[in-house]
This record gives C-alpha cells, sequence and structure tokens, in this order.
C-alpha cells in the first residue's frame, strides 16, 4: 500500500520548521488538511490517518501543546496558583491516545520535566515523571496551602522538601508558592550547590507575620540568572540579607520584585549591592507600601548594564504611596542612566510625576504605557514647557488603541518640528483593526504629517 500523503506530511513538517512563530495556527491548520486528505484512507484500509502522520511532526505538535497549555494557565493563573493540581496534565492525555502516541510521548524526555508539587498529592505520579524525563533539566513547582499546626513536621512537607533539594542539581527552574513559612526549605540550599538552577521564584504569604530567611541565603548557583521574590516587608528579608543574597548571584540578569519583600521599615543601615550584570528590573510594589521602600531599592541597587525598568503600580493604593519615589528622583541623580526601555503600569499619573520620570530617565529610547495613562502621557510631552522630555525618545509602546488619535497627531508634530522625531508607534490590539476604515484614515493622516510606523504588539 503507497501512502503518498505521508511524503506531503514531511514537505510541511520542513515548512513548519522554517516559521517557529506561526507553529500553532500552522500545526491545526496540518491536522485538519490530513484529516480530509486522509479520511479515503481510513474508509479504504480501515486504519487511522493518525498513524500516517510522521513522528517528528507528531513530536512537533505535542510540544507546541504543551506550551500552549502551560501559557494559557500562566495567564489565567492567580498570584498562588491552586487550581493547577485540578487541572489535567496534557503530556499525560496525549500519551493515554493510543500504543503509538504513548511510544512518542514516552521517547520525549522534555514533555516530562515540568515537576508540580503540592501536599497530599500523589507519590507515584512524582516518580513518574522523574523517571520520564530522563535527567533532563527540571523545571519544578511547589504549591504550599497549609491551614493548621506545624508545616514542618508535616510529613508531606518533609516529603517534599527532601524530593526539591535531591534534585536541585538538575533543576532548571524553581518556582515556591507559600501560604506558611518555609525556612527549612530555602535553608537546605545552603548545604546543596544547583549548578544548573537558572530561574528562582518565591511567593511568600503576605499576611503571616515570619521572617522569610532566618539566616543569610547564600545559594550556590552560578548560572542564576533570574530571580523573582514576592513578599510583604513583615514577613521579608532584612536589607542586609538582601544584599549579602544579590552579592552572590554573579551571574544575574532579571531581577523581579513584588510587593514589598524586604524590610527597609525597621533598619536604617542600608547597604548597598552593585550588580554589573543586571538587564531588566521589574518593580511592582502592593497596595498600602511603606513610603521608604521604592526611594530606597533605587538607592539600595547599582546596576550600570541596566537597559529595561519596569515600574508596575497598577496595585499600588494612591499616587500618595509613590510620592517619596516621585520626590528623589526630582532631586536625586538619575538612579539608573543606562536604561534605554521604560514600562510604566499605572492607572493615573500627575504631572509631577512625568516630571520626575523624565529627570530620571532622559536617556530613554523606548517608553511603554498602560492604557490608563497613555492620554496623561501625550499631554505632558505636547505641554509647552516639557516639548523637551526624554529627547532620545523615537518609539513609544500602547498598551491599547483605546485613545485621543488627534493628540498623538499632535504629539508627533511637535516631536518633529522640535527635531525630537518619534518613529515608531506600536499598539497592544491593533492587528484586528488594521483593516478597518477608520484606522486606515488615521494611519494615513499621520503618514502625511511624519514618516512613522504604525505596528502592533
Amino acid at each position: 500500500m503507497i501512502i503518498t500523503p505521508k511524503v506531503e506530511c514531511v514537505a510541511m513538517t520542513q515548512d513548519l520548521a522554517r516559521l517557529p512563530g506561526k507553529t500553532k495556527r500552522l500545526l491545526y491548520h496540518i491536522v485538519d488538511t490530513q484529516t480530509l486528505r486522509l479520511n479515503q484512507a481510513l474508509v479504504t484500509y480501515g486504519v487511522s490517518y493518525i498513524s500516517f502522520i510522521p513522528n517528528e511532526l507528531l513530536e512537533m505538535i505535542f510540544v507546541e501543546t504543551v506550551k500552549a497549555t502551560r501559557a494559557d494557565e500562566e495567564s489565567s493563573s492567580s498570584c498562588v496558583p491552586t487550581s493547577l493540581r485540578l487541572r489535567p496534565r496534557p503530556e499525560l492525555l496525549l500519551a493515554s491516545v493510543s500504543q503509538h502516541w504513548r511510544a512518542v510521548a514516552l521517547g520525549m524526555p522534555l514533555l516530562w520535566t515540568e515537576i508540580r508539587l503540592f501536599l497530599r498529592q500523589n507519590v507515584d505520579l512524582v516518580n513518574l515523571y522523574l523517571t520520564r524525563s530522563q535527567g533532563q533539566l527540571l523545571d519544578m513547582r511547589f504549591t504550599g496551602i497549609h491551614s493548621q499546626g506545624l508545616p514542618e513536621s508535616d510529613p508531606d512537607y518533609l516529603r517534599i522538601s527532601c524530593i526539591i533539594l535531591s534534585h536541585i542539581h538538575v533543576c532548571r527552574r524553581l518556582e515556591v508558592h507559600g501560604a506558611f513559612p518555609f525556612p527549612k526549605l530555602l535553608d537546605g540550599f545552603k548545604r546543596i550547590r544547583a549548578p544548573m538552577l537558572e530561574e528562582l521564584i518565591v511567593h511568600y504569604p503576605l499576611d503571616i507575620p515570619h521572617l522569610l530567611f532566618t539566616e543569610d541565603l547564600l545559594l550556590s548557583a552560578d548560572r542564576l540568572t533570574a530571580l523573582t521574590l514576592n513578599g510583604l516587608w513583615v514577613s521579608g528579608l532584612s536589607p542586609e540579607n538582601f544584599s549579602n543574597l544579590l552579592s552572590h548571584l554573579t551571574s544575574l540578569t532579571h531581577l523581579t520584585l513584588i510587593g514589598e519583600p524586604v524590610d527597609y521599615v525597621r533598619s536604617r543601615d542600608i547597604p548597598v549591592v552593585e550588580l554589573p550584570f543586571l538587564q531588566t528590573m521589574i518593580l511592582k510594589p502592593g497596595p498600602n507600601i511603606s513610603r521608604t521602600y521604592m526611594p530606597t531599592i533605587f538607592r539600595a541597587i547599582r546596576a550600570p548594564a541596566l537597559r529595561e525598568l519596569v515600574l508596575d503600580f497598577h496595585t499600588a493604593t494612591s499616587s500618595r504611596d509613590l510620592q517619596s519615589l516621585v520626590d528623589k528622583l526630582n532631586r536625586g541623580a538619575p538612579p539608573f542612566p543606562s536604561v534605554r526601555l521604560l514600562t510604566l503600569c499605572s492607572r493615573s499619573m500627575t504631572y509631577d510625576g512625568w516630571h520626575a520620570l523624565a529627570h530620571a530617565f532622559s536617556g530613554i529610547t523606548t517608553l511603554s504605557v498602560s492604557k490608563c495613562i497613555v492620554n496623561q502621557l501625550m499631554g505632558f510631552l505636547s505641554c509647552a514647557g516639557r516639548r523637551d522630555a526624554f529627547p532620545n525618545l523615537r518609539t513609544l509602546l500602547f498598551d491599547d488603541m483605546q485613545f485621543e488619535w488627534s493628540l498623538l497627531l499632535q504629539l508627533l508634530q511637535i516631536r518633529e518640528a522640535a527635531g525630537m522625531p518619534v518613529r515608531e508607534v506600536k499598539m497592544r490590539g491593533f492587528r484586528k483593526h488594521a483593516q478597518s476604515e477608520l484606522v486606515g484614515k488615521l494611519v494615513a493622516s499621520l503618514a502625511t504629517y511624519t514618516p512613522v510606523v504604525i505596528g502592533w504588539t
């Protein structure tokens, strides 16, 4: 029996490999096409069309399916993703479809490297994943909820801690969401090397007044490039421990601080730490932050190579919580003169706040703002006294396209006339409206005044 569709499928596989950015959409197209073309084979020979798909293409389908599922989970999960444990694992579903699919899935150890750990779970499932991963680098996530008693005397907690620490040497990414103190687990990092660990994420409970790390946390992780800490100052690191931790992470390039994970409230001695390779820093303060936190973070960290700074103020209760930062930026020297991409997420921004940012980050070339403050930004930059703000700005990124287009047109004209032209404007959601008549007219109007590229993110 000659199966000609298989040749076509191999050709499509090669095309697919050359277009990684459109993989997911093409995969569905390929599967649908194969269903139609091989239907006749199903009727004639009594075999499933799935058996005609080359293993190489099937592996790509598996990988993209798992990636898409994980991306959906991450985008929809909250800070403590307790619902993830109830969702079926896509790799398990794929391996249960048929013997052929099972053989393909078991021959892909990278498909089994995400290890999810939580209290009261089935130990056999964890061991199954560890066996099938065949020594590949692991992504481990521990979600802990403990409502009564001392969690560290819980056999389940001790067992999970043992699993993490016994596999930390082959762990690439570790994420810990704790609803109780877990200093013993993190303390174990000081005794065991983690040579392959690249990313560490620690989400600590906001309502438990317990020290996050009772002693200095010295990670033996030479490859750690990304660190995320989430907590409140009453349960956070002391400034000394925070500085000590960062000073040992010599390869750190990405730092994310959520809430107020460092206790600058009860300490006057603020050690300064230099992170020579830090490229991206994300600061997302929570509601009711202390007035000292943000200014002190800017003072305590030196990052000569920092290129991207994200200031996410969406959860801050009001602009008064950030006034001390605005005052510091207005008065002091620019904290990170090397920053070129500034992202600002906020529900509102005062004129004084824009002025402070323009003074502190005058060297940026790209400015990204959330939808609530797009009009405020354009009004500030069009103001007669502030038309020289951000003199190197060339790219604007807007989180939405619902704003006053007339303000954008005015701003582009002003910047062009002042010799500081904006050359690119990108908007989230613009793509689906790009072919509409109204948007077409607006883009044409912009093009007549200045050579600016309109696109989407």
